[in-house]
């Protein structure tokens, strides 16, 4: 009698799952859009390795019969359709940021899931021989790597735009490529399909792990970078610094706080934000910093600076699509002197906006 197997891999990636499943229960700062997509890839790798243990038991009662082949062939292309089904998924994530490069992408999964699909009847990429061993095709290299390729073109457009990466996430998402090309290589020279679903629960883990990092370094009111990514990226950078920074304080905040609540000074936070991010980010990188505060980082050149921060200086509202709210702000610009530390042009750039306040308010003869 032939027992149910136990793949103890399977088992230890079906454990990295619920583990993440586990942390997204203990993160209530996760949107909720971000919740489903972990969950919806989450379920499709456990109903994965589930069918992989399915196959791992077909294969040991089989007779090595055409049948038996088949059934086999067509368990293993099944298995091999969570790959599309993990990045349709990742695809449609923020579905209102659709534009060409998604709908590319959709379009080259919906290719690579036909092909799975085929693989049942055609050796598109693999088979089962009279042995009942798995064989690659001279077509599984393409099928592979074009699977990596786009892989990481979703990954990389993706938080691209969603996201403000900075070196570590980099880093973090180069790692999550590295590992799920060293499992498509187990499995196209060593026909090692198990290290396939082990590298994408690994994955599944980095990638959760990467998002969470980056939700930590974003200001969820403005859709920036925080004040734990500036320090980051600021404070804590020593081979290329900015040579140009900007401290800005945004005037009429606690107006609109007081008279018409806070909800409402998110969105005068927020309007401001996306306007000036929207006209500089060209020249670098807008942080929320504080309340009302904000810093740009630039290693552009200082007129060019400047002259972005007069014109937005001189704006009377906001961008309309984010509501009516004055563009009202006092700024601070420094350049950095030669052998001047972070902290130093940052308390310079600091000095700077509160005389340019101080000089808006004698002007307005009122406290902003």
């Amino acid at each position: 009698m032939t027992t149910f197997p136990l793949i103890f891999s399977d088992l230890i990636s079906i454990a990295l799952v619920v583990y993440v499943w586990v942390r997204i229960r203990a993160n209530s700062a996760l949107e909720p859009d971000a919740v489903c997509l972990f969950q919806r890839i989450g379920i499709t790798l456990i109903a994965t390795l589930v069918v992989d243990h399915v196959w791992e038991y077909f294969y040991r009662i089989s007779d090595g019969s055409a049948a038996s082949r088949q059934l086999l062939n067509t368990i293993s292309s099944l298995e091999f359709c969570c790959i599309p089904i993990a990045l349709f998924f990742l695809i449609v994530y923020q579905r209102k940021q659709w534009d060409a490069v998604r709908r590319t992408a959709l379009a080259a999964d919906l290719a690579l899931l036909v092909l799975d699909l085929l693989n049942i009847r055609l050796p598109i990429y693999a088979y089962i021989d009279h042995e009942l061993y798995t064989v690659m095709t001279p077509g599984a290299a393409w099928v592979f790597l074009g699977t990596l390729i786009l892989f990481g073109f979703v990954l990389i457009h993706h938080f691209r735009n969603t996201f403000n990466m900075d070196r570590e996430d980099k880093i973090l998402i180069g790692f999550v490529l590295l590992i799920a090309a060293l499992g498509e290589a187990g499995c196209y020279f060593n026909v090692d399909v198990v290290a396939v679903w082990e590298c994408l629960a690994i994955v599944y883990l980095l990638l959760y792990l990467a998002l969470e990092r980056l939700f930590a370094k974003t200001d969820q009111v403005t859709g920036l970078p925080n004040r734990n990514a500036f320090t980051l990226a600021y404070f804590r950078e020593t081979r290329n610094p900015a040579s140009v920074l900007v401290s800005v304080d945004l005037n009429h905040l606690k107006y609109f706080n007081d008279r018409y609540g806070h909800d409402t000074g998110d969105h005068y936070l927020r309007a401001f934000a996306q306007t000036a991010q929207q006209r500089v980010k060209d020249l670098g990188q807008l942080y929320r910093v504080g309340g009302d505060e904000f810093c740009l980082a630039s290693s552009a050149d200082p007129s060019r600076v400047q002259a972005a921060f007069d014109e937005l200086s001189q704006m009377d509202q906001c961008d309309p699509a984010y509501g009516d709210f004055p563009m009202d702000f006092a700024y601070g610009l420094a350049v950095r002197k030669p052998g001047e530390t972070n902290g130093a042009l940052y308390t310079r750039t600091d000095a700077a906006m509160y005389v340019n306040k101080r000089q808006m308010e004698s002007t307005t003869g009122r406290d902003e």
